[in-house]
């Protein structure tokens, strides 16, 4: 029984390390609110949307929020990545210090897709930010759903929310 659960567990940290590696996910990013980080994709992963979205991944690097937000507003929309689209042009908002207009862009990341952890993530940071703990929590608990086991957008807010309850 015991060699079971340490193949499966070391199919699991070998698929992790992959998926990182290959820009999959946002397991190679965080996001913690006091951070600059970012991730264009939820842990579902879109290796072709962390491409089409180089640069602009290039700008919130330099902290250069606004010409982000403006480049991900004059992208074409995609349907097999506008969730990723608008979670960024939350996250470019946020950073940029519009929170409402923020709010609005992870309602509709989270509208196309309700599992969009990264947006889930994101939002329940704009929630700390505007003071709602209990909303970020509830955040908290529908990636815990989604994610099986522990993934990055659990472990950011979930520090996130530890930092914000010591402050």
């Amino acid at each position: 029984m015991n060699k079971v659960i340490y193949t499966i567990l070391a199919i699991f940290v070998f698929t992790e390390v992959s998926w990182a590696a290959m820009g999959g996910g946002s397991s190679g990013s965080s996001s913690s609110s006091s951070s600059t980080s970012y991730s264009s994709s939820d842990d579902s992963g879109s290796y072709k949307s962390a491409n089409r979205f180089g640069e602009v991944n290039k700008l919130i690097t330099l902290e250069k929020f606004a010409e982000a937000h403006k480049m991900l507003k004059k992208m074409k929309k995609v349907i097999t990545d506008e969730a990723d689209r608008l979670n960024l042009l939350g996250f470019t908002a946020r950073k940029s210090g519009d929170l409402n207009t923020a709010g609005d862009y992870y309602q509709q990341a989270l509208a196309i897709n309700p599992k969009h952890t990264g947006a889930l993530e994101y939002q329940g940071e704009l929630f700390l930010q505007l003071g709602k703990i209990d909303l970020a929590k509830a955040n908290l608990a529908k990636i815990d759903k989604i994610c099986w086991l522990p993934c990055n957008a659990e472990r950011e807010l979930k520090k996130a929310i530890e930092k914000s309850m010591t402050n």
